[in-house]
């Protein structure tokens, strides 16, 4: 029989509110992501709540509350007067995003091979990942690769089983996405996920020096070669010219 003890425990539990799937306002978040990503919006451009609450078919509640959380996340970021903007995508901001990402991974990638040296099967799940990214490569699907790419990367963080450096890394997963997005507009979605074979493959072979220079190559290197303020003009341009056609 449930003791005292165990009555007053579970009457307390039934106030806490059940686990669900993705809230209205995830949802919201997810698709300004994913719009960003495409190129829908572009850095700099004005979010305006009312816009995406009419396109996404919501109140504008939800799009608001989506709206801050993404400026915690650096997103977006919000101008007196002149309300919500997509953040902007300069070189200084980018290589110091980059350069924080290179270091946490560096350290993820050792402690995963490390573990992998006694259980191999413990890169199961990052396999699992890249083999979603191939297929969605041959589909031709930019934006599920860019959203791959930062689960890859996302599940390195993981599984180096050091939760203060996923914490540490999980703030910079939405501005990767739409960085990785905008970069899949410029190159070979193919290209990309080669990248992640080399990159997995050091990782099996227990090679350390190898990974760390592939990932010094991956994140700083070619991300440095796409012109991303360029990009954004040349967007911009082709924006232009839809509207007056």
């Amino acid at each position: 029989m449930p003791t005292d003890t165990t009555q007053k425990t579970s009457s307390k539990l039934a106030t806490l509110t059940p686990l669900s799937a993705k809230t209205l306002v995830d949802q919201v978040v997810d698709a300004i992501v994913e719009a960003t990503a495409m190129g829908v919006f572009l850095p700099g451009d004005r979010i305006v709540e009312a816009e995406v609450a009419r396109s996404l078919n919501v109140s504008r509640i939800p799009v608001r509350e989506a709206l801050r959380l993404l400026e915690s996340q650096g997103v977006v970021v919000s101008e007196r007067y002149r309300g919500m903007r997509l953040m902007s995508v300069n070189i200084d901001r980018l290589e110091k995003s980059l350069k924080v990402r290179l270091a946490l991974e560096k350290l993820a990638g050792g402690e995963v091979i490390n573990r992998a040296r006694v259980d191999p099967s413990v890169l199961a799940p990052l396999e699992e990942v890249l083999k979603r990214m191939h297929a969605a490569a041959d589909a031709g699907d930019s934006f599920q690769v860019a959203r791959l790419d930062t689960e890859f990367h996302h599940c390195l963080c993981q599984l180096s089983q050091n939760d203060i450096l996923v914490r540490a890394w999980e703030p910079l997963s939405r501005q990767l996405t739409i960085i990785f997005g905008l970069s899949t507009l410029k190159k070979g979605v193919k290209s990309i996920v080669a990248e992640h074979d080399d990159v997995i493959e050091a990782i099996r072979r227990g090679d350390i020096e190898a990974f760390d220079s592939l990932m010094e190559v991956h994140i700083l290197d070619y991300s440095r070669a796409v012109d991303y303020e360029k990009l954004v003009e040349q967007l911009r341009k082709l924006e232009s010219r839809r509207k007056a056609s």
